[in-house]
């Protein structure tokens, strides 16, 4: 899981210097962008705070079929980076339980049983803090 603050082109691009850096895979925000689309296993990338509809996210998805891509922001008009018609959820107010719910539902598991517990409460209860 990894985390973008979205708030500006800096910030975002601090990030993914950061991730790079971390991971050991260079400086740039494309060695961190590289790195998650030769990755094989699943990760998350979190961007906070994406109030601003004149940027283009989209330009920091890294380039494959796997991963997970989650956008939060106050700002409703921000949906249109997401795709297909129940791709975006309002979580203002929304319980640790209901957060859940949707996270195993998007994550395609379905079922409670399939998932970590603790690893799925973590991950809820940071969507909704965000």
């Amino acid at each position: 899981m990894f985390f973008i603050d979205a708030s500006t082109v800096e910030t975002i691009t601090a990030d993914f210097r950061s991730i790079a850096v971390a991971k050991g895979i260079g400086d740039l925000e494309n060695d961190a962008l590289d790195g998650l689309s030769k990755q094989r296993k699943e990760w998350l990338l979190l961007f906070n705070n994406a109030d601003n509809t004149m940027l283009n996210l989209r330009d920091y998805f890294p380039r494959c079929s796997h991963g997970n891509i989650l956008i939060t922001s106050r700002n409703h008009d921000i949906h249109h980076h997401a795709t297909g018609q129940r791709s975006h959820y309002k979580v203002s107010g929304m319980s640790e339980s209901d957060a859940r719910r949707l996270l195993l539902h998007i994550a395609g598991l379905g079922g409670e049983e399939h998932a970590d517990e603790t690893e799925t409460a973590r991950l809820a209860s940071a969507i909704i803090k965000v």
